[in-house]
């Protein structure tokens, strides 16, 4: 079962688990992940878990910034929308959090294409 993790200096402080649906990340306290940062926006940012299309019983996670004034970014690099994989670093603020799913199938890596 896939998760993220909130982590301070590589030590994992909690996590929450990714089950279909969407998960708000913010300053606000409506939202499912409240952040007390002054870099962090009310509404921030979303992950949105749903059923992969192409693979029966798998879910697949997208994190997608909600016009966040300083924005989201994903392994670095700031982002609108984009897929998550096993790994991956999410920043929020001065928050980093990690996608941590063991069990996820990167068909990226075990392609063949043949021309």
């Amino acid at each position: 079962m896939a998760y993220l993790a909130l982590s301070v200096e590589d030590v994992i402080i909690n996590k929450w688990q990714l089950v279909e649906g969407i998960l708000h990340i913010g300053r606000a306290n409506s939202n499912d992940i409240q952040i007390n940062d002054a870099a962090v926006s009310s509404k921030h940012a979303c992950l949105v878990t749903e059923p992969d299309p192409f693979i029966e019983g798998q879910l697949i996670t997208y994190v997608e910034d909600l016009a966040s004034t300083n924005g989201t970014e994903l392994n670095g690099t700031k982002i609108s929308r984009e897929k998550l994989n096993h790994d991956d670093m999410v920043t929020i603020g001065f928050n980093q959090f990690q996608l941590i799913d063991k069990e996820s199938t990167n068909l990226d890596e075990t392609a063949i294409i043949i021309s």
